[in-house]
Order: structure tokens, then sequence, then C-alpha cells
């Protein structure tokens, strides 16, 4: 079974009076803009845990659950 290598922070955050459910990876850096990711249809955000473990741990990482799909 797959570990993660770096484990994800799970938030709920308003958007015009919906809640969408967004994963992130990696602390903010003042200065230094995250990295968003999107993912596509009949996806989840969580499907991105593969490609952010890739990335440099200092690298902050975003990834919403579009509406309708994860636990938006």
């Amino acid at each position: 079974m797959y570990q993660p290598r770096r484990p994800f922070q799970s938030e709920f955050i308003p958007v015009r009076g919906l809640r969408y459910h967004v994963l992130s990876w990696g602390t903010p850096r003042p200065g230094r803009a995250p990295l968003v990711l999107v993912h596509g249809w009949m996806d989840v955000a969580a499907s991105w845990q593969f490609v952010v473990d890739a990335f440099s741990e200092d690298r902050h990482v975003i990834a919403p659950d579009w509406r309708g799909f994860g636990l938006t």
C-alpha cells in the first residue's frame, strides 16, 4: 500500500456561500506563491498526493475539491 511522504492538511473554506474542501501540503512562505493544483472531471484533490510527494518539501501546494466532487 502506498505511504504518502508528505501528509496533507484538510480544511473547509467558504466561497460564495458554499463550503469548499481544500487540501494543502507544506507551509506558506512570504514572497513565494503557492502552487495550486486542480483536478479534472471525476477526480478529487487527494489524487495529487503522488505528484506532491515528488515535489521539494519546502513547496507549499494547495488543491481544492471542485464543487460536486470529493468533500465539496
